[in-house]
């Protein structure tokens, strides 16, 4: 986990723990190629679940959070902010298509895409943290946030939750694991422990 991001009244621990795991997965997909293991199902499920991920990530930031953060600001430079974010988003969505052609064997230097994807993916998070966070912290503050933290979940649904939990917690730090469990309740950890978790590790033994 970084530990250099910057200090905000809003504890933005969710989203950390979703940079790590793509971060995380990126790794993952970085030996795969290096051990020739893209055939591999698991290593396929590990892909196919972190493109959703991502998606899922950024897909709702552009429609749900920078919006709101948007209507909220006036000064050109914070504008810029937003439009840094956006624009970010749109060239990780190219480097994904290279990276997916690639996986599907559609040629191009599978290696060098995915180094190319794993260095824009970590600038993207790290300006996002430093920067665009700290926004959202002076501007909407609290409130803002957990309206988008709502939003998220009216979007993406419970099934988008279930995935979401075991995916994100897959080898966090235990005392990452221990907060996000603490925040859910006692009949949600035991769903976790008991179902998701194992069913999601399942096809991925390879993967993880």
């Amino acid at each position: 986990m970084n530990n250099h991001r910057p200090t905000t009244t809003i504890d933005f621990f969710g989203m950390y723990l979703a940079h790590d795991a793509c971060m995380r997965d990126l790794i993952r997909l970085t030996a795969a190629v290096s051990e020739d293991r893209l055939g591999e199902p698991s290593v396929r499920v590990g892909w196919e679940t972190f493109r959703r991920q991502l998606d899922r990530h950024h897909s709702t930031e552009d429609a749900a959070l920078w919006p709101l953060v948007r209507a909220a600001i006036t000064d050109p430079a914070d504008l810029a902010i937003l439009d840094e974010m956006e624009s970010e988003h749109e060239g990780l969505d190219d480097l994904l298509t290279r990276v997916e052609a690639g996986i599907a064997g559609a040629g191009g230097d599978l290696r060098s895409d995915v180094d190319e994807l794993a260095a824009a993916l970590d600038t993207h998070f790290t300006h996002e943290e430093q920067v665009a966070l700290p926004l959202i912290d002076r501007t909407v503050g609290g409130p803002g946030w957990a309206a988008f933290g709502a939003e998220m979940r009216k979007r993406n649904g419970l099934g988008a939750v279930t995935e979401y939990l075991p995916w994100a917690l897959d080898a966090a730090p235990a005392d990452a694991q221990a907060k996000m469990l603490a925040f859910l309740p006692a009949p949600i950890r035991t769903l976790y422990r008991f179902v998701l978790k194992p069913n999601y590790a399942r096809p991925r033994k390879g993967w993880q």
